[in-house]
């Protein structure tokens, strides 16, 4: 197989994923089917397009080619469908999408590296493309998207630091192993996240503290 198969088998299998945690999302929302299909698309294909726009790299995949966006129509009717008779733990929903995330921040990295971009614009772009699909999900859904939350674990950060890993080593490792590579950094670092409760500091100021959710809830 190819680079450029294997990187749109990459492609496929991120729309897939990202399409079937923007569909989990609507759980408790009381969306029918049309709202569960729009916040998957979005999902999906939202970062992937603002990338594109901004880069200015036309026409958009998805528009030329609707394999990705029928790719995200059926994850999301088949999630749908299987969550109506399968019950799934909420931490499914974060591993989907710490998969998703590794995939499409690498890619996205590797699209603004092949347009000859800085590495600077790369690394952002890689976390554009890995965080803002989630980012409108979260607020189409009326919750605080998970890379702004202070209760939230690292989200965006595990996206840098995989996409500097791909900055730092590009031209000095194999293309496809760098990818590989940058890709199980970002999957590791985000499940580390998730499970190990990591986070950033939060904003202070002196002499005042914030409440926790939980304590504000409690109170």
């Amino acid at each position: 197989m190819d680079y450029a198969t294997l990187i749109r088998f990459a492609e496929l299998a991120g729309v897939c994923v990202f399409s079937i945690t923007g569909a989990l999302a609507a759980q408790g929302k009381r969306m029918d089917i049309l709202g569960v299909v729009v916040l998957a698309i979005v999902t999906a294909l939202g970062g992937g397009t603002i990338r594109d726009i901004t880069l200015n790299a036309h026409p958009i995949g998805w528009v030329v080619d609707n394999v990705y966006l029928w790719t995200a129509i059926i994850s999301a009717v088949t999630a749908f469908i299987a969550c109506r008779h399968v019950a799934y733990p909420r931490r499914t929903m974060l591993v989907l999408d710490a998969a998703g995330l590794a995939l499409f921040a690498i890619l996205g990295a590797e699209k603004a590296q092949a347009i000859g971009a800085s590495p600077g614009i790369v690394v952002m772009m890689a976390c554009i493309t890995g965080c803002a699909g989630g980012m409108i999900r979260d607020l189409l859904t009326r919750e605080i998207p998970m890379i702004l939350h202070r209760d939230g674990e690292l989200y965006a950060t595990c996206a840098l630091v995989g996409a500097v890993f791909y900055v730092v080593f590009f031209g000095l490792i194999d293309e496809r192993l760098l990818a590989a590579a940058s890709m199980l950094i970002i999957f590791i670092c985000r499940l580390a996240a998730i499970f190990g409760k990591l986070h950033l500091p939060e904003f202070v100021v002196a002499g005042h503290r914030l409440e926790s959710a939980d304590e504000a809830r409690d109170r």
